[in-house]
């Protein structure tokens, strides 16, 4: 079978226009070197893949609750694939996704769901339901995971900026700071966070600073209501 190694470019040198619009990438496929060649998206090309964000969330455990844990795993495995898409240009994600899915597998996991999902619109609520929702959802999450792990995040660390980026370095602690003083000078958190940030990483920190503000205050207001019920 033909690997992802051994694939061969159109054109081996990259002319002056694709030299200034896309990158050689060195990525690792099941922890072996692989170059692709791939376009850093712009904050409306990521903006279309979904509203996500880069900031870690403090204090959220998977293990807490197993629903919610498989809900944000699709939705994250479907990130990864439109990110993948969007930002491959050669070899593009459809080529590799033919090249690593053939043999049947998107026909039997396509075939699959199409059943489940007959069987859910006739099915009420309970214990049996919820097992076929996971089914389906551990089907989605192999149908679009099938990407490596190591030659996803490759991808993701060039066509989301962050190689050029200190947006992994915020803090929610950072956040509300920001979002405080941005509220009394009625300007933009970002404006109070300083550091390398693309278009897209200021959109996200001036989201997240209202999201987090909004919510700590919320829990003060709420302590506070309540030790003037004991008072």
């Amino acid at each position: 079978m033909l690997s992802l190694l051994q694939w061969k470019p159109s054109r081996p040198v990259l002319d002056p226009i694709e030299a200034g619009e896309y990158s050689l990438v060195a990525a690792t496929w099941k922890d072996e070197p692989c170059i692709v060649k791939v376009r850093e998206l712009s904050d409306i090309q990521i903006q279309a893949v979904g509203s996500f964000s880069l900031i870690e969330a403090e204090g959220f455990h998977w293990s807490r609750n197993r629903k919610r844990a498989l809900s944000d795993l699709v939705q994250y495995s479907h990130y990864n694939a439109a990110i993948a898409r969007a930002a491959l240009v050669s070899p593009t994600f459809e080529q590799i996704y033919a090249l690593v899915g053939r043999d049947g597998f998107h026909a039997e996991v396509k075939a699959q769901l199409a059943e489940i999902n007959t069987a859910l619109a006739q099915m009420p609520k309970g214990p049996a339901r919820q097992e076929l929702e996971a089914m389906r959802d551990a089907l989605v999450i192999s149908w679009d995971a099938i990407l490596p792990a190591d030659f996803v995040a490759a991808i993701n660390l060039y066509a989301l900026g962050i190689y050029r980026s200190d947006i992994k370095q915020v803090t929610e602690d950072m956040l509300y700071g920001a979002a405080i003083l941005a509220e009394r000078a009625h300007v933009a958190p970002h404006e109070y966070v300083r550091g390398r940030f693309t278009d897209f990483n200021i959109r996200d920190i001036d989201t997240r600073a209202w999201v987090v503000y909004e919510k700590r205050m919320a829990k003060v207001r709420e302590e506070v209501k309540q030790r003037g019920k004991s008072a």
